[in-house]
């Protein structure tokens, strides 16, 4: 499975998607430095960590704008995939339903992802999802952990008799 920001719209509904300017004007850090300052996770021994964000929006049963970005391995994530992943968590999505919406996304910090959903209709099912879908393949280590362990016990309690 291969990442993707896949934003679609209902027809009726407005979705604005932007990525929102850097208000302060920070610098990115290197990656050399980052490198040496970062905390994280080592990968190593077989274990893969994987990740994954849907977003959705439903107006009364209909989905309205939908977003999707999944990594299957957190230690081999493609250039692709890191790019889809920056974009679905640096985007202002606003759904507007009925007439007469307004908004400045000056309102809003720069570098952080929004979902504004602006209504002036009466009687509208309105429904935002997020959903994070994060596995570690981790059941094969404890098994071995336990095994370990097993085992061991198993030796002490033979040398004491």
């Amino acid at each position: 499975m291969s990442a993707s920001s896949v934003p679609s719209v209902m027809p009726g509904a407005t979705l604005i998607s932007e990525r929102l300017p850097n208000a302060l004007g920070w610098l990115a850090v290197s990656n050399g430095r980052l490198d040496v300052i970062r905390g994280g996770f080592d990968a190593g021994n077989g274990l893969v960590a994987s990740f994954g964000i849907d977003r959705a929006i439903y107006v009364n049963g209909n989905l309205v704008t939908s977003t999707s970005v999944y990594i299957p391995d957190v230690s081999q994530i493609t250039a692709s995939q890191a790019v889809a992943l920056a974009a679905a968590t640096n985007t202002l999505n606003l759904v507007q339903n009925g007439v007469g919406n307004t908004f400045n996304p000056i309102s809003l910090s720069s570098g952080i992802a929004a979902t504004v959903i602006q209504n002036t209709l009466n009687n509208q099912a309105i429904s935002s999802l997020t959903t994070l879908n994060v596995s570690v393949n981790s059941l094969n280590a404890f098994r071995l952990q336990n095994m370990v362990d097993a085992l061991q016990t198993a030796q002490l309690q033979s040398l004491g008799h």
